[in-house]
């Protein structure tokens, strides 16, 4: 018997300002938090390093086991690892959306999608490519 695949749901997250390192971090943490595994999809390599150097530091006392993933590195076994490319190297079932919009067939491999969305134009644009997909948005 064949069984669709299940669309992911869409969670949206609307930004206070343009700035959204502090925020994007602070999503990851409670996801973490929660158990969770993650990707966090950050397309632009500077910005993703700048991420990954940020979730060391962005709280004192806060921990957040993360990878960065690179192109034939192994499995990586901690919880969040940030990707550049359409992989899912730790076998998470969420995907945290860091900067621009992610392949939407690799998206839909995932049971829940976190994305940030701007004021304006721009979140209205960025909201409209999520609901144009036809899953779940919360």
């Amino acid at each position: 018997m064949y069984t669709a695949p299940v669309a992911p749901r869409i969670v949206l997250h609307e930004l206070p300002g343009a700035k959204r390192a502090g925020v994007l971090a602070g999503l990851v943490e409670a996801l973490y938090r929660e158990g969770r595994r993650v990707v966090v999809w950050v397309a632009d390599e500077g910005r993703r390093q700048m991420l990954d150097d940020y979730l060391w530091t962005f709280r004192q006392l806060s921990f957040i086991p993360h990878a960065s993933w690179v192109q034939g590195m192994e499995s990586p076994v901690e919880p969040v690892v940030l990707v550049g490319e359409a992989v899912n190297p730790n076998a998470a079932g969420v995907l945290v959306v860091g900067d621009e919009l992610p392949p939407m067939e690799w998206a839909a491999e995932f049971e829940e999608i976190h994305d940030l969305i701007p004021p304006g134009e721009a979140g209205e644009a960025r909201t409209g490519a999520w609901s144009a997909t036809g899953w779940n948005t919360v």
